[in-house]
């Protein structure tokens, strides 16, 4: 015998409170307790389904870099990396930068956290990337052997200034580090 299915609105709510509270008291003062509070979900329910503020918050962003963050296709990977990290950059100047911070310093706290977030975000946004690379290497414009390299220039910066500041996480900035990785590439 199963239990009851899950109800996907519950789950957008516990989502949407988490991103809320975040926004107005930081990561530190997110609790599972106002997350319950804020969704409107019993606090039994938000344990559950998450085992921490971290995962929920994981969860969140998931759904905001599946949502907000374009897969594109312009036709040359100059456009392509540009769009990917301009808007990438767009939302590290918002939420998605700090929540990104604050699953960076729980995942160098907890291993399992640390492998989730991987497996769930990173590896994910990793792909489009060599996603990208690879339509590049089609149309020719990338000759570079080591792919795994290529992703790490995109992201290393990102990364660089998000955690250590002062983030410079610009569109002309996003132009520049796209024009330098298609020259690596290349």
């Amino acid at each position: 015998m199963t239990g009851r299915p899950r109800d996907p609105a519950v789950d957008e709510a516990i989502r949407a409170a988490a991103l809320e509270l975040t926004q107005e008291q930081g990561y530190r003062g997110l609790s599972m307790e106002g997350i319950a509070a804020r969704s409107g979900v019993a606090k039994q329910t938000v344990y559950r389904r998450y085992r921490s503020k971290g995962e929920v918050v994981l969860d969140a962003l998931v759904g905001f870099a599946f949502t907000q963050l374009p897969d594109p296709d312009t036709g040359s990977l100059r456009g392509d990396l540009t769009a990917l990290l301009t808007a990438t950059f767009r939302a590290g100047r918002g939420v998605a930068g700090d929540l990104n911070r604050a699953l960076a310093v729980e995942a160098l706290q907890d291993d399992e956290f640390a492998a989730r977030l991987w497996h769930k975000l990173i590896a994910v946004r990793r792909e489009a990337v060599a996603e990208l690379l690879r339509r590049g290497r089609e149309r020719g414009e990338v000759t570079h052997p080591d792919e795994e390299f290529l992703i790490d220039l995109v992201y290393g910066p990102y990364w660089y200034r998000l955690l250590f500041g002062p983030a410079v996480l610009t569109d002309a900035r996003a132009q520049q580090l796209a024009e330098a990785v298609c020259r690596a590439a290349a």
